[in-house]
């Protein structure tokens, strides 16, 4: 095994210094790289059916998260702070009810009974 020569100045050994990286900043243009395009994902168009069909699964599963025992508190809060908003925005509740047929101050008078006698049977 050949050893390789310490170098010593004033007295202390040092150890060999590391070999330098080298960078190529001036590339020849044939060794050039280019980056892969990735072409972007076709965007998805919602037609009326689609936003319809999500409007209902909207509501029909807030309703269910509010009479469901087992759905946490945290959950049945966000249900019922979306039912009782007055906001307008696409997907708000307003706005649900409006294009599923329903009354919103109806649907929400009828939940809040439907509520209380399912507490009430369950004894709470």
């Amino acid at each position: 095994m050949n050893a390789i020569p310490l170098r010593k100045h004033s007295g202390v050994a040092n150890p060999p210094e590391p070999p330098q990286l080298e960078l190529d900043l001036f590339v020849p243009p044939e060794q050039t790289h280019t980056a892969k395009v990735i072409p972007f994902e076709p965007r998805f168009e919602w037609d009326e059916s689609s936003i319809f069909a999500l409007r209902e699964g909207l509501l029909w599963d807030s309703l269910r998260v509010l009479a469901d025992g087992r759905a946490g508190e945290a959950a049945k809060q966000e249900a019922e702070d979306w039912m009782m908003s007055d906001e307008i925005h696409p997907f708000s509740f307003v706005v649900c009810c409006n294009e599923l047929g329903y009354v919103p101050a109806e649907l929400r008078e009828q939940t809040r009974d439907l509520i209380q006698r399912h507490k009430k049977r369950l004894g709470k």
